[in-house]
C-alpha cells in the first residue's frame, strides 16, 4: 500500500471511529429532549435545558483552549507528572472560580445544593474533554468507543429511571456527575493499558498559543450561545423552552465538524503533512460534508413544523419558525474553517473572526430584535457566522498562497446545493397539499435518504467502511 494510501485509510478508520464513539450518545441526548420535552412541564423542561445550555458554554471556558493546544501539539502524557498536574489545576482553577461567581449572582433559579452539583459536572465533562484530546492526538480513537457506549446506556437509563421516580433537577444532576466520572475512569484506564506514554518535556509547548486558543474559544463560544446567555436571564423558563427547542441544533452537525476538526488536525500536525496535502484534505473532508449536510439542511428548512411538532410536541409548534431560520447555518458548517489557521499557529487571526462574529452578533441582535422579536436574534447569529467565516477563508487563501478554487470545490458544492433546492422545494409545493402529515415526513425523509446516498456514493470506500 502506498503512504498516500495508507494515510488516507489512517483518516477513514479514525474519522468512522471518532463519529461512531459520539454518534450513539449524540443520539440519546437526542431521545431524552425529545422524551424530556413530551413528559415534563415547560417550566421543568425549561430549567434542564438551561443546565445543559450553561454546561455547553462552561466546558468550552474550563477547559480554555486546551483540547485545541493538545490536537495541534501533542498530548499532557508529553509532559511530565507534575507539569500536567499544576496545568490542569491552574486552568481550571483561573475559569471556574469566574463561572461559579457568575451563576450565584446571575442566577436565581439555581439553589445552592444545585450549584455545587452543576460545578462537580461541570469538572468532570472538562476533564473528559482532555483526555478525549489526548486520545486524538494519538490517533487511538477506537479507544473511546466503548467508554461512550457505555456513558449513552447509562444516560438513557438514568434519565428514564428519573422520570419513573420522580424528576428533580438535584437528582438529575447527581445521576449525570455518576455517569460521567463512570466514563472518565474507562478512558483513563484504556489509555493506561493500550497507549505507549513517554513523560519526557518539563516546559509546555507553545504556551502563547494555548493562551490565543483560550482566547478564542471562550469568544466563539459566548459569540454561538449568545442569543440564549441573554435569554436565559430575560425569560421565563416555559418561554426560554420554546426558543431552545426552535434553535436547537441537529446533533450530526456537531459531530461531524468536531470529528473532521480533530483528523485533520492530528493528520496535519505529523512530521510529512505539506500545505498541499492539507488543502486538499480540507476540500474533500468538505466536499464529503456536504453529501450529508446539504440534504439535512433541505429537510429542516423545508420542513421545519413536521420536524418540530413530531420530536417535540404540538405545544412547541411556535419554535418551527426558529428552526427553519436556524437551519440556514447548515450549509456552511461542510467544514471547519479555523482548522488550517490552526495548524500554522495563526491563534491571532482565530481569534479577530471570533471578535468579528461577536461584534456583528450583537450589533444586528440589537438592530432586528425590536423589529422580529425572538426570530430576529436567530438571524443575526446566522449572518453573523457567515460573515466570520467569509473572513476565515480570505485568510486561508494568502496564508497558503492558493487560490478560491482550491480551497473547495466551489462547482460540485453548487451543483449539490442547487440540486436539494429544487427537490425539496418541489415536494414541499407540490406533493405536501395533497398528503397527510404523516406520508409528508416519510417523502422529505426518503429523500433526503436517496440524496445522502447519491451524494456519498463514489466518495466512500464501502469495503473499508463496512470493515472499519
Amino acid at each position: 500500500m502506498q503512504p498516500k494510501d495508507k494515510m488516507q485509510t489512517s483518516i477513514v478508520k479514525n474519522t468512522i471511529s471518532l463519529l461512531f464513539s459520539k454518534l450513539v450518545p449524540s443520539l440519546v441526548l437526542t431521545i431524552i429532549n425529545i422524551v424530556y420535552s413530551r413528559y415534563l412541564t415547560k417550566d421543568d423542561y425549561g430549567m434542564y435545558q438551561t443546565i445543559f445550555t450553561y454546561l455547553n458554554i462552561f466546558v468550552v471556558i474550563s477547559t480554555f483552549g486546551l483540547t485545541r493546544h493538545i490536537l495541534s501539539f501533542g498530548s499532557l502524557y508529553q509532559y511530565r507528572p507534575l507539569l500536567r498536574i499544576k496545568l490542569l489545576s491552574t486552568i481550571f482553577v483561573i475559569t471556574l472560580l469566574p463561572i461559579i461567581l457568575y451563576l450565584q449572582f446571575t442566577d436565581t433559579t439555581l439553589s445552592i445544593t444545585s450549584l455545587i452539583l452543576f460545578v462537580l459536572l461541570l469538572l468532570s465533562q472538562s476533564v473528559y474533554l482532555v483526555q478525549e484530546a489526548n486520545v486524538l492526538s494519538f490517533e487511538k480513537n477506537k479507544l473511546l468507543i466503548f467508554p461512550n457506549q457505555v456513558y449513552a446506556l447509562l444516560l438513557l437509563v438514568c434519565h428514564l429511571l428519573l422520570l419513573y421516580i420522580g424528576y428533580s433537577i438535584d437528582r438529575c444532576l447527581l445521576a449525570l456527575i455518576a455517569v460521567s466520572v463512570i466514563r472518565n475512569f474507562g478512558i483513563a484506564y484504556y489509555l493506561k493499558h493500550e497507549v505507549s506514554i513517554g513523560a519526557t518535556l518539563s516546559s509546555i509547548k507553545e504556551i502563547d498559543q494555548l493562551i490565543w486558543f483560550g482566547i478564542n474559544d471562550v469568544l466563539q463560544i459566548m459569540t454561538k450561545w449568545i442569543d440564549k446567555i441573554v435569554l436565559i436571564l430575560l425569560l421565563s423558563a416555559a418561554d426560554y423552552a420554546v426558543y431552545f427547542n426552535g434553535t436547537y441544533e441537529i446533533p450530526l452537525i456537531g459531530m461531524g465538524l468536531s470529528a473532521f476538526q480533530a483528523i485533520i488536525t492530528a493528520r496535519s500536525a505529523k512530521a510529512d503533512a505539506t500545505n498541499e496535502s492539507n488543502v486538499a484534505l480540507f476540500g474533500s473532508s468538505a466536499l464529503f460534508m456536504s453529501g450529508i449536510l446539504f440534504p439535512l439542511f433541505g429537510i429542516c428548512f423545508f420542513f421545519a413544523p413536521e420536524i418540530i411538532v413530531l420530536l417535540f410536541g404540538e405545544k412547541y409548534v411556535y419554535s418551527a419558525e426558529l428552526f427553519a431560520i436556524t437551519s440556514l447555518l447548515i450549509p456552511m458548517r461542510i467544514c471547519n474553517y479555523t482548522v488550517l489557521l490552526q495548524i500554522k499557529s495563526k491563534g491571532n487571526l482565530i481569534l479577530i473572526g471570533a471578535l468579528l462574529d461577536f461584534v456583528v452578533a450583537v450589533a444586528l441582535m440589537f438592530l432586528f430584535y425590536p423589529i422580529w422579536g425572538l426570530k430576529g436574534l436567530a438571524l443575526a447569529m446566522v449572518i453573523a457566522t457567515y460573515v466570520q467565516a467569509a473572513f476565515y477563508l480570505i485568510n486561508i487563501v494568502s496564508i497558503y498562497h492558493s487560490n478560491w478554487a482550491t480551497i473547495l470545490p466551489w462547482l460540485k458544492l453548487a451543483i449539490r446545493f442547487s440540486i436539494v433546492i429544487l427537490t425539496f422545494f418541489s415536494i414541499r409545493v407540490f406533493l405536501v397539499p395533497q398528503t397527510d402529515h404523516f406520508l409528508t415526513i416519510i417523502c422529505s425523509t426518503t429523500l433526503f435518504v436517496l440524496l445522502l446516498i447519491g451524494f456519498n456514493f463514489k466518495s466512500l470506500d464501502w469495503k473499508l467502511l463496512f470493515r472499519s
